[in-house]
């Protein structure tokens, strides 16, 4: 990162974050970007919930059971990556909060 960057950042993070520190303004954006995803992957997960009307847990065990046709294979990986992406967005926002919190 040039030194002209790293100023115009540091400068902007000020402006936008006048309370907060650097590495505070860099987390409160992770922050927001954490929770933004966690919504996405929420919304995903919702939609198949809606779809197939069932639980991922148990669309996971009929097709795990069966031989799905591509599309229902396409979203069983797609619904797993939605319920991944929402435990992991709810850790990264713990670990997040709780870094704000030191």
């Amino acid at each position: 990162m040039s030194v002209n960057m790293a100023a115009v950042l540091e400068t902007t993070a000020k402006r936008l974050f006048p309370d907060k520190t650097l590495e505070q303004a860099f987390a409160q954006l992770l922050l927001e970007r954490a929770q933004k995803n966690l919504i996405k992957y929420q919304s995903m997960s919702r939609h198949f919930e809606a779809k197939y009307n069932e639980s991922f847990e148990d669309f996971r065990q009929r097709v795990l059971n069966s031989e799905p046709d591509f599309a229902v294979e396409q979203d069983y990986f797609n619904w797993e990556l939605a319920v991944t992406g929402v435990s992991d967005m709810k850790k990264e926002i713990e670990r997040l909060h709780d870094l704000g919190e030191q």
